[in-house]
């Protein structure tokens, strides 16, 4: 019965690496041909013909093109999510934000992070979406960054009273769009090196920093705080 049952988990575990061996090639496959082609341009047939896996057993693995370019996209979708999802976390509310090289420092790392490992997930959801379940994504993402900033922007007021935070939901609307139009420069600008990216991410931050400094009138705020331990 020992012997048997060996033989059993020896098999299942041949099977499992199996599995995985031939969705690993699946998901290159359709990776390497999404970003060359297009979603649109690609279909199973010539993913099965590329990858050699039988066209049905592919569906085995991904019921449809879009589940396959759901996974393909899946780290990136992530990253991005735990950009919004950090984004007013408690830290954030300070002052600080505006002047602290760290905090610069630190975001400059993020969007240089996000560069360096997702560059061609980049590419791809920019450019090759088309007729996808994700052909909205960034228009989404925009959406609901918008309403981050919004809810930032109130709980700002809340903790520094003289701060000017009615900002319209077009301008926040805006800011929002310019962000990803920034990443989207940077992906698609290949010549770029990562000291030329670096360079400019720095540029970009310090210049949107101000920016929001000057309109939330951040430096009038310090002022008048500053001379009350005067």
């Amino acid at each position: 019965m020992a012997i048997f049952a060996l033989i059993i988990l020896g098999y299942v575990l041949f099977m499992q690496t199996t599995k995985d061996h031939t969705r690993k090639i699946l998901l290159n496959t359709a990776r390497k041909a999404f970003l060359q082609k297009g979603y649109k341009a690609v279909s199973m047939r010539e993913l099965s013909k590329l990858s050699g896996v039988g066209l049905s057993n592919i569906y085995n693995y991904f019921p449809c093109k879009d589940d396959l370019l759901a996974v393909v996209l899946h780290p990136l979708l992530e990253a991005m999510n735990r950009i919004l999802e950090n984004h007013n976390r408690p830290e954030s509310f300070s002052l600080e934000i505006f002047t602290s090289e760290e905090f610069h420092r630190a975001s400059m790392h993020e969007v240089m992070s996000l560069v360096t490992h997702y560059r061609e997930e980049f590419k791809l959801l920019f450019l090759h979406t088309q007729d996808s379940r994700f052909k909205d994504y960034w228009e989404k993402w925009i959406e609901k960054s918008t309403m981050i900033g919004i809810e930032y922007m109130e709980k700002m007021k809340i903790l520094y009273p003289d701060l000017y935070t009615c900002v319209s939901p077009f301008f926040m609307h805006f800011a929002c769009s310019w962000w990803i139009n920034m990443m989207k420069e940077v992906v698609l600008h290949e010549e770029l090196s990562c000291e030329e990216i670096e360079c400019f991410i720095s540029e970009y931050i310090h210049f949107s920093t101000g920016g929001w400094k000057k309109l939330m009138n951040v430096e009038s705020n310090n002022e008048e705080r500053t001379s009350l331990f005067l």
